[in-house]
């Protein structure tokens, strides 16, 4: 029928930057990371040297990074108070996304109460509306509220984490906690030199062909294409890739 979804695909093209580092020198292809993947630019260094280190025989038990906590902490304020406002055409609060990052930790001590208290939140939940895709949104929005919550009163939880263990002789694996999900780096050596570096990002695994994304966008079929097409950018800010995306929707006949 025409203007109502028959059917829904999904299609995620990262470029395969981390090919790039193949047959570098391990500390130069190292260094690089943060500057080819810029964005979670801490994070994905972090990886990178968890994992070389992991791969020359020194594994790391999980523990809290200070760096990535405090970049995954400013993901989720960001998300919060700037940038899903302005998606939804609410009126952002940039002056308050400031202040939760530039207070120092020992003068923190009102902000808990004073993000609790702020209306954005339930400002966006109330413009998702209500539906599947809201439902999702709405628990997203939560679990980032809390998450920044806990990081405000120094009870960071998993967010920020850090593990790397070694796979085999030469083969470094790491982990690190992000405001999206797990980054996963696994880097091999040969003769101190990588044999080859692969990246998992959580964009990776939702918006795969049989990931989150792809079964969330299987309840559209038999909805109008307008209303898909808002159902759709709920749940690209729910699931928050990080790379551009776009919504295309096609007649059956063209």
């Amino acid at each position: 029928m025409r203007g109502v979804v028959s059917r829904t695909e999904i299609s995620c093209e990262r470029p395969a930057l981390a090919r790039l580092l193949n047959g570098r020198d391990a500390a130069q292809a190292v260094a690089l990371v943060p500057l080819v993947y810029a964005l979670c630019g801490q994070a994905q260094g972090i990886a990178a040297r968890a994992a070389l280190a992991a791969a020359r025989g020194a594994a790391m038990a999980t523990q809290v990074d200070a760096t990535a906590l405090a970049e995954a902490a400013r993901e989720h304020a960001w998300k919060l108070f700037v940038d899903w406002p302005g998606q939804l055409e609410l009126a952002p609060d940039a002056a308050f996304f400031v202040r939760l990052l530039r207070t120092a930790p020992e003068q923190r001590d009102e902000l808990p109460d004073a993000l609790a208290a702020h209306e954005l939140p339930a400002r966006l939940a109330a413009a998702a509306g209500k539906g599947a895709m809201a439902e999702l949104f709405a628990r997203r929005l939560k679990a980032r509220l809390m998450a920044l919550g806990d990081w405000l009163r120094n009870r960071p939880g998993t967010l920020g984490s850090v593990g790397a263990s070694c796979l085999a002789p030469g083969i470094g694996e790491a982990t690190v906690e992000t405001a999206r999900g797990p980054l996963v780096h696994r880097l091999a050596l040969a003769d101190d030199r990588v044999a080859d570096y692969r990246i998992v990002a959580p964009t990776d695994l939702r918006f795969a062909p049989d990931g989150e994304a792809a079964v969330s966008l299987q309840a559209l079929c038999g909805m109008s294409s307008r209303a898909a097409e808002r159902e759709v950018k709920l749940l690209a800010l729910t699931l928050d890739p990080c790379v551009p995306w776009e919504c295309r929707v096609i007649d059956d006949d063209e």
